[in-house]
């Protein structure tokens, strides 16, 4: 019978319906990520399988070191299942850690370089991880922040610098993998006996309370979720991917880097999205399909990309929101996206109407997805064509957030459907039907792709002495879609910060620099809503018109 061997506390898996459904019935395989990732290495030696600014490696280069790594922190230690908090810069070498984690069948908890103490202590401590994998980079003191947060964590007993030059108390991978014997560290590797039922990476949730939960993703079920989209947008071995994101975000795991490297493709990765970079990588590598966000795109219309790249053997550009833009300052096929770290992946093709890429997210990748709009909050589905809150389920949707249990009471409906707290309508376009992005339930401001939650940040800013109260809301922004605006209302007993003085204040407190608001509204009171509480909603409506207000002073 299908299903987890040994289940770990905390993880909530999938019902035997499910298993049913989506095993026995369906398109789940008994086959992990790491036998299948194995595999394609393995088919494809010669072809360079990761590139960046700093050079190339070939899949089989990535099999042997990834091998190697994963043999060394077999030898230092960790076992199946153990959590690594990985803290890392786009690089060849976070690509090199993560197979290594699941060739070893070790978990990655998917942090962000940008998270400091009030992120990566918690999730640290939250996972239970054993070890937590650095870059040394100049402008952090990653070392001593590891320290630090090790003393926290009594699980914690490994620190690993896995890219740049550390201290010589804390092991590096390049060293570690110059160490192993590459036939014996496989042989280490094939004896572990594994599981596609369980879990094989921490995601973290976009963040709709005050630190992201953490989201298990199955070993099967992500490799679905893989191959499906490899299969959705043509993948295979000439395929050159590039998406800026990330790379430990979901995202770019689920849609670029790893089913471009399933497919023997190639996959392009940079830490930095200044023009000159991405146009060099751009010249270069040749990718056939790369992303954008707003910021980027806007950036390269001021630089001439148009002119000064080659293009030709671009099929199409993914971005949220930008997808007319992209064809008027690239001259290529624009793509819409639209993704759930819990779960459901939708974009366009290259061969959809221009209707449906301009003015929707796609459509779901797999056959197996199942979405309704329902009215928000309740199990009621809407008219045709009217908006409500989409709820989706399928055979990568995850099962629950780890260790929640009243958080997951709250997110699925009694059949099985997630609640994603986003507002969507069916569109039907040339007898397909697509869907369009209608707005949020969710309290939160979606920056370049990075999900700031509100709550926190307001919690955090109340902290500030010149801080009577506020409230953070999104503003539109052309570069990034969306800002955070802090609404102030001043304590009195100090000054009220201006945004430099409250960036340095919550970083103070531990908060990621990319969380801290960008404008400041000082007020006297909140706006109410009918029933007498503070409405956001009024407050954008209020910078909305305020931005406006000023864009029409600077043309007169």
């Amino acid at each position: 019978m299908p299903g987890v061997r040994n289940p770990m506390p905390g993880v909530v898996y999938p019902t035997q319906a499910a298993l049913e459904r989506y095993v026995t019935n369906g398109p789940l395989v008994e086959e992990s990520l790491a036998e299948a990732l194995m595999s394609a290495l393995g088919r494809w030696p010669d072809r360079v399988a990761v590139s960046s600014p700093e050079g190339a490696i070939t899949h089989g280069q990535l099999d042997h070191d990834s091998d190697c790594f994963a043999g060394a922190l077999m030898e230092m230690g960790l076992k199946p299942l153990d959590r690594v908090v990985f803290q890392v810069v786009n690089s060849i070498e976070i690509v090199v850690a993560i197979v290594a984690c699941w060739k070893a069948d070790l978990i990655p908890v998917c942090t962000l370089a940008a998270h400091r103490d009030a992120e990566i202590s918690y999730l640290a401590g939250h996972s239970g991880a054993r070890a937590h994998f650095i870059g040394i980079e100049e402008r952090f003191d990653f070392a001593g922040f590891a320290r630090g947060i090790a003393a926290r964590t009594p699980s914690m007993e490994h620190l690993v610098v896995v890219r740049g030059e550390g201290p010589d108390d804390i092991p590096d991978m390049a060293a570690m993998i110059a160490s192993q014997d590459r036939g014996a560290a496989r042989a280490r590797i094939d004896a572990i006996e594994r599981d596609p039922y369980q879990v094989t990476v921490f995601q973290l949730s976009g963040g709709t309370t005050s630190i992201p939960k953490i989201i298990p993703r199955f070993s099967n079920e992500y490799l679905y979720n893989m191959q499906a989209f490899a299969d959705w947008e043509y993948y295979d071995e000439t395929t050159v991917s590039f998406m800026p994101l990330q790379v430990i975000h979901n995202a770019a795991m689920v849609c670029f880097v790893f089913p471009t490297l399933l497919r023997g493709g190639e996959t392009v990765v940079t830490a930095s999205v200044d023009p000159s970079t991405m146009f060099g990588l751009i010249q270069q590598r040749r990718p056939t399909y790369f992303g954008v966000i707003g910021a980027a795109l806007s950036r390269m219309q001021q630089a001439g990309a148009r002119n000064l790249l080659p293009l030709e053997q671009v099929k199409g550009v993914f971005s949220t929101n930008a997808a007319r833009k992209t064809e008027e300052v690239l001259g290529v096929t624009g793509i819409p996206l639209f993704g759930m770290t819990e779960g459901l992946i939708a974009f366009g093709r290259p061969t959809d109407p221009e209707q449906a890429r301009f003015t929707t997210i796609g459509r779901p990748i797999s056959e197996w997805d199942e979405v309704r709009i329902v009215e928000p909050g309740t199990e009621t589905d809407v008219a045709p064509g009217e908006t409500g809150e989409m709820i989706s389920r399928g055979p990568y949707t995850f099962c629950g957030y780890y260790d929640a249990e009243e958080r997951n009471r709250e997110v699925f409906t009694s059949d099985g459907f997630f609640r994603s707290g986003d507002l969507m309508a069916a569109r039907e376009i040339e007898g397909q039907t697509y869907y369009s992005f209608e707005g949020r339930l969710k309290d939160i401001v979606s920056r370049g792709g990075e999900k700031i939650n509100c709550e926190e940040v307001e919690h955090a800013s109340r902290r500030h002495p010149g801080v009577g109260d506020v409230l953070i809301v999104a503003m539109p922004d052309p570069q990034y879609e969306e800002r955070a605006c802090a609404f102030v209302i001043p304590s009195g007993a100090q000054a009220a910060p201006d945004v430099k003085g409250l960036m340095e204040f919550l970083v103070g407190e531990g908060l990621a620099k990319y969380k801290c608001p960008e404008r400041i509204e000082l007020i006297d009171e909140f706006p109410l809503t009918d029933s007498g509480k503070p409405s956001k909603p009024k407050l954008k409506a209020l910078i909305r018109e305020t931005l406006r207000n000023e864009a029409a002073e600077v043309i007169q």
